[in-house]
């Protein structure tokens, strides 16, 4: 069995700021992280999954999306470092709004990293 990649760049190719809660290795919890319109990181996940919500501590963030014709707190979907049985590699509550392209990369300096997950909107017109 080949083993999970567990590492992934991520690029919140929008203008709405998200929160991406990650699955981590000995906790109990999910382990959460604000990502800002453009942002690209790398995200970590001992399962090699991820959830993408706009579950805010602060009103400012709240706000956003709220003004967008969005509510308070939406879940916005999944996404993986693999596809599933289907070869889906995300799964959108709102894919009439969103999406999550999935790109296979190469990178030799850090060969853990398999892949780059871009999370856009459809219709520019909730701007």
């Amino acid at each position: 069995m080949e083993k999970i990649p567990k590492y992934i760049y991520f690029h919140n190719d929008t203008d709405l700021p998200i929160m991406v809660d990650s699955w981590i290795d000995n906790l109990s919890y999910l382990q959460y992280l604000k990502i800002n319109p453009g942002e690209k990181i790398i995200l970590h996940s001992s399962l090699g999954e991820w959830q993408i919500n706009s579950m805010f501590e602060n009103f400012e963030d709240r706000k956003i999306w709220v003004d967008k014709g969005f509510g308070k707190y939406t879940i916005i979907g999944k996404f993986r470092s693999y596809p599933c049985a289907s070869g889906n590699y995300s799964w959108l509550e709102n894919d009439d709004v969103f999406q999550c392209i999935y790109k296979e990369v190469i990178n030799e300096e850090k060969k853990s990293i398999k892949g780059l997950v871009t999370f856009s909107q459809k219709n520019k017109l909730l701007s």
